[in-house]
């Protein structure tokens, strides 16, 4: 082979390495992309959820039972938003199923009211994608602007949902932090009904 073929070879051997890289990147690029979109949805879905199961609860322990409460002073105190004696769960809530019976998430049976989800902590699992943490957080909120918090009882609570997962979007270019998928909704006391 003369010098002419050689630089022939090594030039074509260049160009099928840039191809090739390129369709690497292209490649990973779209796989990663198709992760994080499918944790994304799988994510709202599981915060949705959680909203849902959080929303058929009622408003507060005092009117469970058909008690009614006509002012603020008649409800929970704000520092008091968390599950009563009795309702509580240790650790991290969980779905399983053992020795072929399926246990529920405990805050199903045992939670019934709105705030007994205040700082609950659920993992749900995915069979393609693994684990999901979910976060629960419930506040007042003033009845006049319900998008501020309020530091006293109204007959408005605001439930935050959070959930993560290692593989939904990160939050920048340079950043390993993954963004939260974050739901939020109202419950709202109707005492005249």
């Amino acid at each position: 082979m003369n010098t002419g073929q050689v630089l022939l070879v090594l030039a074509a051997f260049t160009i099928l390495s840039v191809l090739t890289l390129g369709w690497n990147r292209t490649t990973c690029g779209t796989i990663e992309l198709g992760l994080e979109m499918e944790a994304t949805l799988n994510a709202l879905s599981i915060g949705q959820s959680m909203l849902d199961e959080v929303m058929t609860k009622g408003f507060d322990q005092k009117t469970i039972g058909g008690t009614v409460a006509y002012n603020y002073s008649q409800l929970t105190p704000p520092s008091s938003l968390r599950p009563e004696a009795g309702e509580a769960i240790t650790g991290i809530d969980s779905a399983y199923t053992s020795g072929g019976t399926f246990h529920d998430f405990q805050s199903k049976s045992k939670f019934n009211d709105v705030d007994d989800y205040n700082l609950y902590h659920r993992k749900v699992y995915d069979p393609r994608m693994g684990y999901f943490d979910v976060f629960d957080t419930v506040k007042y909120v003033s009845e006049f602007t319900p998008g501020k918090d309020t530091t006293s009882a109204t007959f408005y609570k605001k439930i935050i949902v959070v959930v993560t997962h290692p593989s939904l979007p990160k939050a920048g270019p340079n950043d390993t932090r993954t963004t939260p998928i974050v739901v939020r909704d109202i419950a709202i006391y109707r005492q005249y009904f």
